[in-house]
């Protein structure tokens, strides 16, 4: 079976790992810092802040925004769960905008509209690591005074030809989930070019702690240890040579697959270039996605549908009164499929996967 992903670990990694098991140093320290330092370089020299996982870097973001009950967020209605978790949980409530079909990111021209007096943060999700339209949205964000923070958890190594690398400017979160471009297991990162919100989110990261027993305010525990900070520095890297594989995978589909019963998600433009984290064909129907997965695990494709639900009609979103009529994300719910397009596909592998997907016809036209 050719996975959709594929953690690739080596020799730099295991001595990463044994470095740190040697120096008795297991929670955050010396690794973190180096860790936080290296991203910083990477992306411009913007504040970084090493976290536990991607979903807590959402909330303390979020929480160093001011954002708690009675505030509203504006975010897209088809991400994952961890998109939102964080806003209800904050005691905010999460207002789901609807989403563009052909790139799955979230519907610009429909944020203006859902702005209230009590709208505090537009969150954008760069979904399957193509990023949104960040000008439009911080243009929005400006006329309104509001504060915008990307979910960027599958953006790493994504840009925009506006705003630059994702994550070099404004304020943003990574994860680095073992399914992740590059990862470490867990891990999580907060990127900002404002100094006093990153010194929040160093506060609320570690119990509001000052120094040892003085703590300015109640916060979390979401540390990151330095086990993950150092197998993240030798991910690190390798983004390049990984983002470089993955839209070398992305272009070869783009030349190599012909099915006209569905469509190939957007190639790389003048605007920005995807990561390629996934790389998500849309059917015509559920039937037809559910037909060509049965077609691509017989032969020996893995395929997965990122995602099987919209978050604007969740049945837990829905159960907590926060549902929302969202007509695109509901659509896209029921015919997306990803396909591998990890970087370390071997030719014959990517051949085999066109070919698959080439090959397919719905059993029921």
């Amino acid at each position: 079976m050719i996975g959709i992903s594929k953690l690739s670990l080596g020799a730099g990694e295991e001595e990463a790992v044994l470095r740190v098991v040697r120096s008795g140093q297991l929670a955050m320290g010396l690794e973190t810092q180096d860790a936080e330092t290296e991203f910083s370089k990477r992306l411009g020299g913007v504040e970084c802040i090493a976290v536990s996982n991607g979903t807590v870097a959402i909330t303390l973001a979020l929480a160093a925004m001011g954002v708690g009950p009675g505030d509203e967020v504006i975010t897209t209605s088809f991400s994952f769960i961890g998109t939102v978790e964080p806003i209800i949980q904050l005691g905010a409530t999460p207002i789901f905008a609807d989403v563009d079909l052909r790139s799955a990111n979230i519907g610009v021209d429909g944020i203006e509209a859902l702005i209230t007096s009590r709208t505090k943060v537009i969150l954008p999700v760069h979904l399957y690591g193509r990023p949104v339209d960040l000008a439009a949205i911080r243009a929005i964000a400006s006329k309104y005074n509001l504060a915008v923070l990307e979910d960027a958890c599958q953006a790493i190594g994504a840009s925009d030809a506006n705003t630059g690398g994702i994550g070099s400017s404004g304020t943003a979160v990574f994860s680095f989930y073992g399914s992740k471009n590059i990862a470490c297991g867990e891990g999580g990162l907060v990127t900002t070019d404002d100094r006093q919100l990153a010194e929040r989110v160093r506060l609320l990261r570690s119990h509001g702690s000052i120094e040892t027993y003085r703590h300015a305010l109640v916060g979390y525990n979401a540390r990151m240890t330095d086990l993950q900070a150092a197998i993240l520095r030798i991910q690190l890297e390798s983004l390049d040579r990984v983002t470089a594989g993955r839209r070398s995978n992305a272009a070869y589909y783009h030349e190599s697959i012909h099915n006209d019963a569905l469509f190939l998600p957007p190639g790389d433009d003048v605007t920005s270039v995807s990561c390629f984290h996934q790389f998500t064909l849309r059917l015509r129907s559920k039937a037809d996605r559910d037909d060509l997965q049965a077609w691509t695990t017989e032969h020996e494709v893995e395929t997965r549908a990122y995602y099987p639900y919209a978050l604007s009609s969740h049945p837990v979103i829905e159960d907590l009164g926060l549902g929302a009529r969202c007509d695109n994300a509901d659509a896209l719910s029921n015919v997306v499929l990803s396909i591998p397009v990890r970087e370390s596909l071997s030719d014959d592998e990517r051949k085999h996967v066109a070919d698959v997907i080439s090959g397919w016809e719905p059993s029921n036209s």
